[in-house]
């Protein structure tokens, strides 16, 4: 039976189990989304409010899943709209396939409407690992493969493809590609039993070990070999701020914190005093080797992909493939680690160092929420809700939730290390709703970055997504303003911003909303907003006075 090349996608889609295909509708689209239409109940299609959303919520897909998620847009601006989620996307190792549809080829790079040369602009290692554009119908599928595979192979990324209406429309013999089995095979490569032989004998040398787990390591099957890897050894960890969650309540006594963004929290200082440090699918753009390696430690990598190698990072062994794999043969192989008193006693030191460093101070506002209020009230409904999904946006309200709260299961807490982009929460909230529609998910941003995105709060009601969004309101870019204070002799320049009724916008919405000065009220709101699947908005008056303090480092301590 002959089919059009659009239906040739979206066939070659269903069969490798995409269940959603987020968009904004647009002429180019418009074949594309007749497609969809013929095959709605075997594939959902999601409409947004922008175009960027529909990336981020792409993305988001990819974070939890590990498989591609996927955005298409119309040509132009649509398209155009898609190089801050396919960037951020990349740079966080993520794996998205975005499709745009383009106007036909005799009007390519002619003065002609919504026609940039998108597939040139795609084209850039830092925005996608693989852009196209497609000339020919019977290659559709073709590509689609291609294109998948290459998102999620070594490190994962984003994927573009750029299809021209004529292509779309052309009629083929061709079927849809099914090629899922060739990706569940991607995962089984491990390293030969030399390598682990010498992995083992670094690590029994070691007088102080340290682990350090990345994103990349960030799935349950590599929790579970992580766990059984320090119950055997003992060996204490840190984990980068976007791999949170693979320690349960079990590991406390091993667990010392994150490391990364300003380097200033006592799991940096446990790194900085170790001899050997074990890289667990470390992407080194969350926290750059120059910071930790300067004195050139010992380090073993264990691994999907090689990463940037420079003077502060060239491992003494390199453990490539499948991470859970390959930790399990190290842990078959190695013996109960002897790790030192001295050493038991700088991480028991580090971690009282960072307890105190999540008090709440004596002395707070009467009528706004110091930071770590809110933390300690959002760890109170994780701690009683630990299936519960926690997305971060960007800004200084990020630094304060990345640092002290703690979240118990893996891709149960999403933030971007890469671009550190504003506007992500609430569009990877969207998708976490759709793929956890039992849990709650809790979407955190400040007013600012908030607003990159607080259009699709219309998406939210839509759906009745099972979402609580916090809003952190203190009137400014706050995370630019505290560092140009520090920066410029305390000086800030084009940081306030106007203050918008937050609960009144979720309730035009027709979302329930609430605005809280206290802690009591903040409590009060989270019990109401689990008590029901419904969307809500908590708008919270923050205290912003100490962020400024989120930067300070002192000088590290050899212990």
């Amino acid at each position: 039976m002959s089919m059009n090349g659009a239906d040739l996608i979206v066939d070659t889609l269903i069969k490798n189990g995409v269940k959603y295909v987020f968009q904004l509708p647009g002429g180019k689209l418009g074949p594309l989304l007749m497609a969809l239409k013929k095959r709605e109940k075997e594939i959902e299609v999601v409409t947004v409010r922008h175009e960027q959303n529909a990336g981020f919520m792409a993305q988001g897909i990819g974070r939890i899943t590990g498989r591609p998620g996927v955005v298409m847009t119309t040509s132009g601006p649509g398209a155009l709209n898609l190089v801050t989620p396919l960037a951020t996307a990349t740079s966080d190792g993520d794996p998205v396939l975005a499709i745009s549809g383009q106007v036909p080829q005799a009007k390519l790079l002619t003065p002609y409407p919504q026609n940039p040369n998108i597939s040139g602009v795609m084209n850039d290692s830092t925005v996608t690992k693989y852009a196209k554009e497609i000339e020919d119908t019977g290659a559709l599928a073709d590509e689609v493969a291609n294109a998948y595979i290459t998102s999620i192979n070594g490190n994962p990324g984003a994927v573009f493809m750029d299809v021209p209406g004529n292509v779309l429309l052309a009629e083929t013999e061709k079927e849809g590609l099914e090629f899922t089995a060739i990706a569940d095979q991607l995962a089984n490569t491990i390293s030969d039993e030399k390598t682990i032989s010498d992995t083992v004998g670094k690590i029994k040398q070691a007088k102080r070990p340290v682990i350090i787990v990345g994103a990349r390591a960030m799935d349950e099957s590599a929790a579970k070999a992580i766990q059984a890897f320090v119950r055997k050894t003992g060996i204490p960890v840190v984990e980068t701020f976007e791999a949170t969650g693979l320690l349960t309540h079990e590991f406390n006594e091993n667990y010392v914190g994150r490391v990364g963004l300003f380097n200033n929290l006592p799991g940096d200082e446990l790194v900085y005093n170790s001899d050997l440090v074990i890289t667990l699918g470390l992407n080194l753009v969350e926290y750059w080797a120059s910071v930790w390696n300067s004195n050139k430690k010992t380090v073993v990598d264990i691994d999907i992909v090689v990463d940037h190698l420079d003077e502060t990072f060239i491992p003494d062994t390199l453990v490539l493939g499948n991470i859970a794999k390959n930790l399990k043969n190290i842990t078959k192989t190695i013996s109960e680690q002897d790790i030192t008193d001295e050493w038991k006693s700088t991480v028991h030191t580090l971690q009282e160092k960072l307890l105190m460093k999540k008090q709440v101070p004596k002395i707070i506002s009467s009528d706004s929420l110091y930071p770590l209020e809110i933390v300690s009230s959002l760890q109170k409904v994780i701690d009683k809700h630990p299936d519960t999904t926690v997305v971060m946006d960007g800004g200084s309200h990020e630094v304060w939730m990345g640092s002290y709260l703690n979240v118990y299961r893996p891709k149960h807490f999403l933030m971007s290390d890469g671009q550190q982009t504003l506007g992500v929460g609430l569009p990877w909230a969207i998708s976490a709703a759709f793929l956890r529609p039992n849990e709650k998910i809790l979407s955190s941003g400040g007013d600012g970055s908030f607003m990159f995105s607080s259009q699709e709060l219309a998406t939210v009601a839509h759906y009745k997504l099972n979402i609580v969004q916090i809003i952190w309101v203190d009137k400014e870019y706050n995370m630019v303003e505290f560092q140009q204070e520090l920066d410029y002799q305390g000086q800030e320049e084009g940081v306030d911003i106007d203050y918008i009724g937050y609960k009144e916008m979720a309730e035009s919405y027709g979302i329930k909303a609430s605005r809280v000065h206290s802690k009591e009220a903040l409590d009060a709101a989270l019990i109401e907003a689990y008590r029901t699947t419904e969307p809500m908005v908590i708008e919270v008056i923050e205290d912003n006075k100490q962020n400024i303090h989120l930067r300070d480092k002192d000088e590290l301590k050899k212990y």
